[in-house]
């Protein structure tokens, strides 16, 4: 021990000997190590982070396809027939998202809250008991049972100020009273974030659930038996669904069960964009592992006179490289502290830039898990980097280091190509980490520009839930709707205002439908369409063009004719080279027991962009007047001249009174909504382009770095060509020559490298060729222009050498 704390303490002298250099080496680790840091604190929270419940490997999430990127929710008589099937699964519990108006609570207004519709057996699956309290009894759970209710610990919190007396409180949820009988613990937020849970099967009997033909975005959760694996599962699921299929040819035809793990459902489509980033961050800390190999190179190559002093005097080879390595140890224990500390703060940055819709990014913590990662990289970067300098050092001829003027002996020719090839790796993986970022904010770029069908700014959105027990007619529904319109457009600032019931980015409603005077196809073969229910200036307000007819209006109510307006992309799928004004479809608009209506088309608009790139591919829309058509959740869309953040306040107001009991909720602009659905290519966008400048400039250092080595190494050589009679262009295109050459090879290496990877790419990239030709060239022009400033600097300063100094040197 007492050795190897004088080996610390010698290296610590040496390197505070040479300060540029050790803050050079310390700020390169630093940099590459606290980028990983960063990235993998992010994989270690999202990806490999358990839940926070017993056996959760073992829960799983079900829900129905009819074949690849075609997932949909489950029909409640599907649910019944897999818990009676099953023998994989020791659980299988149904889930039934919703918000509720939570309200009846003394002091305070009301509130929306996430709620969820739960058999009681969720609980099971999800393992967890209550803080106090218990969960549902199997008398409370089926139908007209006493409406009870289980609270989260958030709730508890904020509105009981956690107190043992909120058991046996009555909330008033959607106008009905329910009966407080527990509080869950902190980590019970599932399914999406739920705050009260209440029991499914007390409204089983729901007309429109017990229909198989029916998928109310109901999910189902299933606990494995022990023993048993998820392929066993998904084999015994796929053999019920073909049951069911034969059972049931007109509702369950090609459907089929998807079985997946609660993290992957949860995390699942990270998993790719979160791997990139950790190859890419990799990539950067080889390229800083590359750089410090040959900064420690020349290092040793210059204290050649010290090493061959210590062996003349006795060191072995061996103590000398454990000296060396020491020191890289040195250096990268206090980049791995410095880096660890950038990622901290790095941290912050990237819970802003992730995507807001999973919880799991905005958690992030620096738990054991990191701190070991950090200490592993920066252990296994100081063998990376150290190792070869330090026995390149230890093998210097001792004879011809003592004899060696200043400059120090001459390099072997093995060093000089190991050295030479590093730099060809630099530059090599740089290239490669330039044409991934390029293609990468390309692909971006081009989703951004991407033609919504609407103006997303200058435009207010705000969702609101109207108690189905209060509002339980369209008059009613229809009323509050004018009402509060009317109150809205006398707002200052205010343009236009519409209401709709599943805006653009907002969820979706689909329906089947199919034209007038054909056979009403089965259920399988029915064709799909998102059905959007609007009131007021609703295409106005989207700045949404009429391309022909009318839009819907005030004169459309329950006693007027049915009738829709569609988009241009289902006029031209369904009705080519026809005017669909005046004919009739035969819609289900989801009216309780109306069933499919005879519905005339009077009016097509633009086709507007209601999902994510990444969620499902766009089906056409058709619209329908919130005076025919009965909806409870609706969404307030303000277009305002002046600052939409003070129109909240005048629209709560106009809101509460109406309706005092009537919650506002999720206010926000429109332009929010949109970037969004960015957050995930936004986040691999700016930390591409962000490993690409640092990879770049790593790089560049690290030639710059060589060549000013090489040239100060040639000092007598170059002394004696200018004696000679060379010219200083001459020494300059000498020069500038070895580093073109290095440019070349890696380039080439480099190229190939970039096509691979860019192949890989392609299914993340948004219309945009992984094999562009335009960025190639960009890219390389970039790569060219840094490498030729990282050469010029030395070969300017090469050619000015004066001959006389240079020979004089010893």
């Amino acid at each position: 021990m007492h050795v190897v704390l004088q080996d610390f303490r010698y290296a610590l002298r040496m390197l505070a000997k040479q300060p540029a250099f050790t803050a050079i080496a310390v700020l390169t680790l630093a940099l590459g190590i606290g980028a990983n840091t960063a990235i993998f604190s992010i994989i270690n929270s999202v990806l490999l982070r358990p839940l926070p419940y017993p056996d959760a490997d073992q829960i799983m999430v079900l829900n129905e396809s009819s074949g690849p990127g075609q997932d949909f929710s489950v029909a409640l008589p599907d649910y019944f027939d897999w818990q009676k099937e099953t023998k994989t699964f020791e659980h299988l519990a149904c889930t039934h998202k919703e918000s509720r108006n939570l309200s009846g609570i003394p002091g305070r207004e009301a509130e929306r809250v996430s709620t969820a519709s739960v058999t009681r057996n969720f609980f099971n699956i999800i393992g967890l008991s209550p803080q106090i309290g218990r969960v549902f009894s199997e008398d409370e759970d089926k139908v007209g049972a006493p409406p009870v209710a289980i609270i989260s610990d958030r709730i508890w919190q904020r509105i009981f100020n956690r107190s043992p007396k909120a058991i046996g409180q009555s909330i008033v949820l959607h106008d009905q009273n329910f009966t407080v009988i527990g509080v869950m613990p902190p980590q019970m937020t599932s399914p999406q974030d739920t705050d009260v849970w209440v029991s499914l099967m007390r409204r089983s009997d729901n007309p429109a659930w017990i229909d198989r033909s029916h998928h109310p975005m109901m999910f189902v959760w299933g606990q494995l038996k022990p023993g048993v694996t998820v392929d066993q599962a998904r084999s015994e699921m796929k053999t019920i669904a073909a049951q069911l299929e034969k059972a049931y040819p007109e509702t369950n035809k090609g459907e089929t069960i998807v079985v997946t793990p609660l993290l992957e459902n949860l995390v699942g489509k990270y998993r790719t964009n979160l791997g990139l980033l950790l190859g890419a961050v990799g990539l950067v800390l080889l390229i800083a592992c590359a750089n410090l190999a040959n900064l420690f190179a020349a290092r040793g190559a210059a204290r050649s006179r010290e090493f061959a002093i210590r062996a003349a005097v006795g060191a072995s080879r061996g103590q000398i490289v454990k000296q060396l390595l020491v020191e890289s140890f040195v250096v990268a224990i206090i980049g791995g502290a410095l880096g660890f500390f950038i990622a901290l703060w790095a941290r912050d940055a990237l819970s802003i830039l992730a995507p807001q819709t999973a919880s799991r990014f905005q958690d992030i913590p620096f738990d054991l898990r990191v701190l070991m990662f950090t200490l592993v990289v920066a252990s296994v970067t100081a063998v990376f980097f150290g190792l070869w300098p330090a026995w390149q050092s230890s093998r210097a001829d001792v004879q011809l280091a003592l004899k060696a003027g200043s400059q120090g002996s001459g390099d072997a020719p093995s060093a000089k190509r190991t050295r030479d090839w590093l730099v060809i790796s630099q530059i090599a993986l740089t290239l490669t980490l330039l044409i991934a970022a390029a293609l990468v904010l390309k692909s971006f770029s081009r989703l951004q520009a991407l033609s919504l069908g609407y103006e997303p700014h200058g435009m207010l959105t705000a969702r609101l839930e109207m108690p189905w027990r209060t509002y339980n007619t369209r008059d009613k529904i229809d009323m509050f709707a004018k009402t509060l319109l009317d109150k809205v457009r006398t707002l200052p600032g205010v343009q236009s205002a519409g209401i709709s019931s599943n805006g653009p980015l907002m969820g979706g409603w689909q329906t089947g439908f199919w034209r007038e005077g054909t056979p009403q196809p089965t259920a399988a073969d029915m064709l799909s369409a998102d059905l959007e229910v609007v009131a007021g200036d609703y295409f106005s307000t989207f700045k949404a063009p009429l391309l022909r007819g009318r839009t819907l209006n005030e004169r459309d109510t329950k006693d007027s004719p049915r009738v829709i307006v569609l988009d241009q992309a289902m006029v031209d799928k369904y009705f080519p080279g026809e005017d669909p004004i005046g004919k009739r479809l035969m819609v289900d608009a989801g009216n309780d027991e109306e069933g499919y209506i005879a519905s005339e088309i009077v009016g097509v608009v633009t086709p507007m962009r209601f999902h994510a790139i990444d969620e499902m591919a766009p089906l056409p829309v058709i619209y329908c007047s919130l005076g025919q058509v009965q909806r409870t959740s609706l969404t307030l869309f303000v277009r305002s001249t002046s600052g939409l953040v003070t129109l909240e306040r005048p629209i709560r107001d106009a809101i509460s009174s109406i309706d005092p009991a009537l919650p506002l909720f999720d206010v926000r602009p429109m332009t929010d909504r949109v970037q969004e659905t960015w957050g995930t290519q936004r986040l691999l966008s700016f930390l591409f382009s962000v490993f690409a400048g640092l990879a770049l400039t790593l790089a560049t250092i690290g030639l710059y770095g060589l060549l000013v080595y090489t040239t100060l190494k040639r000092v007598r050589e170059i002394g004696v060509r200018l004696a000679l009679g060379a010219r200083p262009s001459q020494i300059l295109t000498l020069i500038l020559s070895h580093g073109m050459q290095l440019l070349l090879v890696g380039s080439a290496i480099g190229l190939a490298s970039a096509i691979a990877v860019s192949h890989f790419l392609q299914r993340l990239l948004f219309e945009v060729s992984g094999v562009d030709p335009r960025i190639y060239l960009e890219v390389g022009a970039v790569l060219l222009s840094a490498t030729f400033l990282a050469c010029w600097i030395p070969a300017r300063r090469a050619s000015r050498v004066d001959p006389i100094v240079a020979l004089r040197e010893d």
